[in-house]
């Protein structure tokens, strides 16, 4: 069977597509992660923080332990969300660089592509099925 002709997509130039982006993805996942930093303003409190390890560190001056409990656990907190939120951002920005170059670049045509074959893979397990049937009918006594 002609699967490019049946099928309207190449399963090769799909099978390459996948291996690329698999290869792009352990790539994304072997690299060093991303890490953020955050302080606060007076520079008594600061927290860095990994994409994938979580906080990997905490520093507090001393004067920090002068501040009211509740406030320097605030300030900690604030800072790791601060933190977290910009690894995560980094690191979302390295996934869409290697996902994004060169890979699938015309969603619309590859979206599109897809569905129709969606719809003749469709149209060719009705007609089997349909084969299926009559040939159990002429098998029945």
């Amino acid at each position: 069977m002609d699967f490019k002709h049946e099928l309207g997509v190449d399963p090769e130039q799909l099978a390459d597509d996948a291996d690329r982006l698999f290869d792009r993805m352990r790539r994304l996942h072997s690299g060093t992660e991303a890490t953020a930093r955050a302080g606060s303003g007076n520079g008594w409190v600061s927290v860095e923080y990994g994409s994938s390890s979580g906080v990997q560190g905490l520093r507090l001056d001393p004067r920090a332990m002068r501040m009211d409990s509740a406030q320097l656990a605030e300030t900690i907190l604030d800072l790791i969300h601060q933190a977290k939120e910009q690894a995560e951002a980094e690191e979302r920005e390295r996934a869409e660089a290697l996902l994004d170059s060169g890979l699938l670049t015309d969603r619309g045509l590859v979206t599109e592509q897809l569905r129709q074959a969606t719809g003749t893979l469709r149209e060719n397990l009705e007609r089997a099925s349909a084969t299926i049937d009559r040939v159990r009918a002429l098998l029945r006594p």
